[in-house]
């Protein structure tokens, strides 16, 4: 995956790429293994299914999942230690690479997989106290929120 980019902007896409089909898997395995026979149909319940279900079998540990401020269709999900990051080495010369871009892929390939359009991608954030954190940025589509505002009447 390294040797076939030029820009580390590219690697990270890649990654995202990669990610998303493995999302679309890992919901059905995870639906298989839990015996659940319905799915989520509401925005908030489908991402706490994420930050804690799914993310407690992938990673050992449930995320934070936050609200976004500025927008109504934006949500996060926060990994102080995300798995990815901590044990991939990046080389010196490539600069700085989110490999939470892999997890975003992930993420946005789960959504879409349970019907919720929606584009994920990853972001480091530094943390007080000289520690860095890993946001995946969840936006969702318009008939998403859409669908939202229907089912809440």
């Amino acid at each position: 995956c390294l040797k076939k980019v030029n820009v580390m902007h590219e690697l990270e896409e890649r990654l995202h790429e990669l990610g998303v089909p493995v999302g679309f898997r890992v919901l059905e395995l995870y639906c298989c293994r839990e015996n659940r026979n319905r799915r989520e149909t509401r925005l908030v319940p489908m991402l706490n299914f994420i930050a804690q279900s799914v993310w407690r079998q992938l990673f050992g540990h449930a995320a934070d999942l936050l609200k976004g401020q500025d927008r109504e269709n934006e949500y996060m999900l926060n990994d102080k230690a995300l798995l990815v990051n901590r044990f991939i080495s990046v080389p010196r010369d490539s600069g700085s690479v989110n490999c939470g871009a892999y997890v975003a892929g992930i993420v946005e390939g789960i959504l879409r997989s349970a019907e919720f359009p929606a584009h994920a991608s990853a972001h480091t954030v530094d943390e007080a106290g000289g520690g860095a954190s890993t946001t995946i940025l969840v936006r969702f589509e318009e008939a998403v929120m859409a669908r939202e505002r229907k089912l809440a009447g």
